[in-house]
């Protein structure tokens, strides 16, 4: 374990063997953050952008995490904690976005995403506390930053609806959190993407992508590293006057707050 004054910010990093996850760790460590990653499924495509991420500057990190299991949790926060002893960022963006008619959504389907999306958000924020303390006894900025979805805001269009109602709970999360958290210092901010390529659009039929395409104002998909910019900008101590607010970084599908 390194001291938490000397040692260089870190940042812990959900679902970052590819798309958004990936693009934010790459990003954070370009920025000079000592990086952890996680996946879920595909530990070959995590091992290499732990291995961009060192080229990028950082020192990197890669472990499994299954977000609905509570053992996979507390063993994750377990090595964090035994490795850095502390933690100045959590991003979670680790989930699932399947692309099922609410007619086709079963019991257990419903619950997959639900635990999990949601309460895998909940159950490691909570898990993480004691080390973004850490982070703030030692007078460093400390903060979450939770990725939902414009989904999660104006509901779901080509995504299920379990998926676009467990983003609207990660928002009630990251105002509940927030507030919580507001009188010890740690900041919690979200961002909600629109349409942004990666293997999640990638599902979609030609048409579908072009129909979705077609409704965005800028007349294009984001990139993961366009979403990645934002939450370099909320992870920063530059921004630590914000809190409990979301970001959206959708092309414009959505401007009415």
């Amino acid at each position: 374990m390194r001291e938490c004054e000397t040692m260089a910010r870190t940042a812990l990093i959900t679902g970052a063997s590819s798309g958004i996850g990936a693009a934010v760790a790459i990003a954070l460590a370009g920025a000079g953050y000592d990086v952890w990653l996680t996946y879920t499924h595909n530990e070959a495509e995590g091992r290499k952008v732990a291995e961009q991420c060192r080229t990028a500057g950082g020192t990197a990190e890669l472990s499994h995490l299954d977000l609905r299991a509570n053992e996979s949790i507390a063993g994750l926060v377990q090595q964090v904690s035994q490795a850095w002893g502390s933690l100045d960022v959590l991003v979670n963006n680790g989930g699932m976005c399947p692309y099922t008619d609410y007619t086709e959504i079963t019991s257990d389907g419903w619950d997959e995403v639900m635990e999990t999306n949601a309460r895998g958000t909940f159950l490691l924020t909570r898990a993480c506390l004691p080390l973004l303390r850490q982070s703030r006894e030692a007078d460093r900025d400390s903060s979450v930053i939770n990725v939902s979805s414009i989904a999660g805001q104006v509901g779901a269009i080509q995504t299920g609806m379990h998926y676009a109602a467990s983003k609207a709970a990660i928002l009630a999360l990251t105002r509940s959190f927030s507030k919580v958290l507001a009188p010890e210092g740690i900041r919690v901010n979200a961002v909600t993407p629109g349409p942004v390529t990666s293997n999640i659009t990638d599902q979609l039929s030609a048409d579908g992508r072009q129909a979705l395409e077609s409704g965005v104002p800028l007349g294009r998909f984001g990139t993961p590293e366009e979403v990645a910019w934002v939450v370099q900008m909320l992870a920063s101590p530059g921004a630590r006057f914000i809190t409990g607010a979301t970001y959206d970084v959708n092309g414009g599908v959505r401007v009415d707050g």
